[in-house]
């Protein structure tokens, strides 16, 4: 497991290093470092390593693979509302698009609370009802798009895509400290994550209230989502890959050690997809939540692979 840590933290650090450094202008290196980069860099972290652990908390307490924030809907519900509020802040309004994403996201999480309430066995069933509430969510999102202003539109496609190019250290530190927050209490509530592992039927055992518990789990980590995704718009792949692979890589399903975990690599990832985002066609910049499913998702594919095949062998 040291070997792990080790591992994982090399490649947190290269990320920081490439993120802050990579193509930097030596004229203007103290004002690039820290009026854009280093808020950048924050803002890369803190949503990476958030929704890592987004996705490692809601695969546990659903048990599906599958589960993430945007397979629950989540990520759809706060991009409506982002939508929604940046067009209600262009009109004067008080509600912007960040407002806006946050309060979508806790309007779908609200939803699926509500309406499996009262199930014991509800994890695939809200997977499901998730899925079609981002069909429909999208659905609505794209008739926004067909009325809106054209102008407003193409800004707000770049950011759905994911654009951590608006990161300022208002919009990055507090997003930093949900994160950490975060990371405080599911290790704390690492015992009770650990016993959903057991199965529903075993969980009452341990003393955990298995609705409760779920519930109060997928909240969080809803308004974890909402600040992510009102941050730096619509990026997937890390919450959904990134813990199968530290579970295999690390060998462990206990959740002291890959909650840690989940929020480095996820950091390190992002940070590392949002470098190459920024590079490979300069001057131009590439959306970020592009970059990470076209190169992440391969990359996934041949990790798991070698992984497979090494246990096997």
């Amino acid at each position: 497991m040291v070997r792990v840590y080790v591992w994982v933290t090399v490649a947190w650090i290269s990320g920081i290093l490439i993120s802050l450094f990579y193509g930097l202008d030596p004229d203007q290196a103290r004002l690039i470092l820290t009026e854009l980069r280093f808020p950048r860099l924050i803002l890369a972290l803190s949503v990476g390593g958030a929704l890592a652990i987004s996705g490692l908390v809601l695969q546990t307490v659903l048990g599906n693979p599958l589960a993430e924030p945007y397979t629950l809907g989540v990520a759809s519900g706060a991009a409506l509302g982002a939508a929604l509020g940046s067009s209600w802040d262009n009109a004067g309004a008080t509600l912007s698009l960040e407002s806006g994403a946050t309060l979508g996201a806790g309007v779908v999480i609200a939803l699926l609370i509500g309406g499996f309430r009262n199930r014991a066995r509800s994890g695939d069933a809200m997977i499901l009802a998730g899925v079609m509430l981002s069909l429909l969510l999208a659905g609505f999102l794209s008739l926004w798009m067909g009325l809106a202003d054209a102008s407003g539109v193409r800004s707000l496609q770049f950011w759905l895509l994911g654009d951590l190019g608006r990161a300022t250290y208002r919009t990055s530190i507090p997003v930093l400290m949900l994160g950490l927050a975060s990371v405080f209490y599911f290790m704390h509530a690492s015992k009770k994550l650990d016993a959903f592992l057991f199965g529903e039927g075993e969980v009452e055992g341990f003393g955990v209230s298995l609705e409760k518990s779920r519930r109060v789990f997928i909240l969080w980590i809803s308004v974890l989502v909402g600040f992510c995704v009102s941050s730096a718009g619509m990026i997937g792949f890390v919450g959904l890959a990134v813990p199968h692979v530290l579970r295999r890589f690390s060998g462990t399903s206990l959740h002291r050690h890959l909650i840690p975990l989940c929020w480095i690599c996820g950091g390190a990832v992002l940070s590392a997809g949002d470098s190459i985002a920024r590079g490979v066609v300069r001057p131009k910049e590439l959306p970020v939540g592009a970059v990470m499913v076209v190169i992440g998702v391969p990359a996934f594919f041949w990790i798991h692979s070698r992984m497979r095949g090494r246990v096997e062998s």
